[in-house]
């Protein structure tokens, strides 16, 4: 029995989620998925495929590693399985995303309602504590926004919310804060002295104190990573999450919406599917009525959500504004339908493409390594859109993640630093004036900018950009990546001249919401 929260961590992060949720349903429309092994197999090769999963030689010839993806859709809430037919289904929700309905608001409604009990705590090779009675992402967002806490960190997480985070109640509550405020005044030893022996994981040996916080840490970061992905928070520069000031009131409608925990009847021969029918509900819906009996998967069925599929994630990768003929022919050349098959399963088809790019791009933005040159590609897509020819050049050694010119002859140079805060420090500084910025002036002789996107930057970010100016006598700024949409969607609703973009693209400072806005 695991004696903390727990959620599945062979995805620590959400951006996938349409993703996978897409390719999964494709493995198991009208069929059992438990008992089909190839089935299993399948969806780990499209996976790999998508570059969802590293690829490789598996380990498991079982399907162990499909499995833990099925738990991951299971545990948010975006599938269930027919308690007659044990056949696994989409959930309203689920349907919701694989119709393109903008991805963050769903998701953020499902880890709201994410509780514990439920049908995923109780599964036998997950078994969470039965103490826990809780809307765990509720009770972090409950703890920000009191005045006495405002921030927490993995460790604090960890340590103490994970822990003794049991129920919802104020006596509960003032507990953990408690805990939390003695911590950071005397560390590590408020700890119990059997702490390493209470929080043992049921699938593994007695750990020692240093494994288990570093495995509760991992776990703590995992909460954080997924309420990320709702925007209500943001890290500062030690890793600690805040909610920001422009989102607290939403914060504040979500903790007094009078909801509470649902009920979750095991005895009840339905309970298990009217349960995660009920938590797989979108925003907006009180019920779900749907039936399946007799329900035929057709070849056309199938192919109609391949393709569409394949469109939902290329969407998530750059801007999509219209179903173009070069697009038809790409998703015609993935999936190896015909171009009129693409257009017959594209017709009528009208999912918000830009809310999928919009939350894959601002995760991008927070991932560090893992999808750093998804990042370039995708402001090289982004420029794209805003008239520039962009080439991505981040694949050479001592060049900039991105090339762009303008039909007004004259170009810049884009660097991703896919960073919460990022700092321009000196080796970074060096490769800009002594490499970056000469190479290209030579080359093409109109260089008049360099740029830096990012998630969020230091205080002296400006001063910074203003240094590199000063010592090569071309002008710059930086701009976060969340500014970068509100750019792009102010293109879109009247597209901005050239000359403008150059004056806000050399301010050598950082681009704000108020310098968009102005446009």
């Amino acid at each position: 029995m695991i004696n903390n929260w727990q959620i599945p961590r062979n995805k620590r992060k959400l951006y996938p989620v349409v993703d996978i949720l897409s390719l999964f349903t494709l493995q198991t429309l009208g069929e059992n998925w438990s008992n089909n092994l190839n089935r299993q197999l399948d969806f780990e090769s499209e996976l790999e495929r998508f570059g969802l999963k590293r690829p490789g030689q598996r380990r498991d010839r079982r399907a162990g590693g499909a499995r833990t993806y099925e738990s991951w859709l299971y545990n948010l809430g975006l599938i269930f399985k027919e308690t007659d037919s044990g056949v696994i289904r989409t959930t309203l929700a689920g349907e919701a995303l694989l119709a393109g309905q903008p991805p963050v608001p769903i998701i953020t409604n499902q880890l709201m309602k994410l509780q514990y009990p439920s049908p995923y705590s109780i599964r036998s090779r997950v078994n969470i504590h039965y103490r826990f009675q809780i809307r765990p992402f509720r009770f972090l967002l409950r703890l920000l926004a009191d005045n006495r806490i405002q921030t927490l960190s993995k460790e604090e997480i960890g340590r103490f919310v994970i822990t003794e985070g049991e129920n919802e109640s104020r006596s509960c509550f003032e507990h953990v804060v408690q805990r939390i405020i003695s911590y950071r005044s005397y560390g590590d030893a408020v700890l119990p002295p059997d702490f390493e022996e209470r929080y043992q994981s049921s699938t593994t040996g007695l750990r020692t104190r240093e494994q288990t916080l570093s495995y509760l840490e991992d776990i703590a970061n995992t909460f954080i990573n997924y309420l990320e992905y709702t925007q209500l928070i943001e890290r500062n520069s030690n890793g600690s999450i805040y909610i920001p000031q422009e989102r607290i009131s939403d914060v504040e409608a979500i903790l007094n919406d009078g909801t509470s925990l649902r009920r979750l009847d095991t005895n009840h021969p339905y309970g298990i599917e009217n349960f995660q029918r009920n938590f797989g509900l979108a925003p907006g819906q009180n019920r779900d009525n749907r039936s399946f009996g007799g329900q035929t998967v057709t070849d056309t069925l199938y192919r109609e959500r391949r393709i569409r599929s394949n469109l939902l994630h290329i969407a998530g990768t750059r801007p999509i504004t219209s179903f173009t003929a070069s697009l038809v022919r790409e998703i015609a050349d993935l999936t190896g339908y015909t171009v009129r098959e693409v257009e017959d399963a594209l017709d009528g088809f009208r999912p918000d493409t830009f809310s999928q790019f919009e939350a894959s791009y601002l995760n991008m933005a927070i991932s560090g390594t893992e999808l750093a040159t998804e990042f370039e590609t995708a402001t090289q897509a982004i420029f794209e859109q805003l008239g520039f020819r962009a080439e991505h050049v981040g694949n050479h050694a001592l060049h900039p993640d991105v090339f762009v010119e303008s039909p007004l002859n004259y170009s810049g140079i884009i660097d991703t630093k896919a960073y919460v805060r990022y700092v321009i420090n000196n080796d970074h500084r060096n490769r800009m004036v002594n490499n970056y910025i000469p190479t290209y002036q030579n080359q093409h002789g109109n260089l008049e900018f360099f740029m830096y996107v990012a998630h969020g930057f230091g205080s002296n970010i400006d001063s910074q950009v203003q240094s590199i100016a000063d010592r090569t006598n071309v002008n710059g700024s930086v701009i976060t990546a969340r500014n970068v949409i509100r750019l792009l969607q102010r293109n879109y609703a009247n597209p901005i001249d050239h000359n403008t973009l150059k004056t806000l693209f050399t301010k050598n400072s950082r681009i704000t919401m108020a310098d968009i806005d102005s446009l």
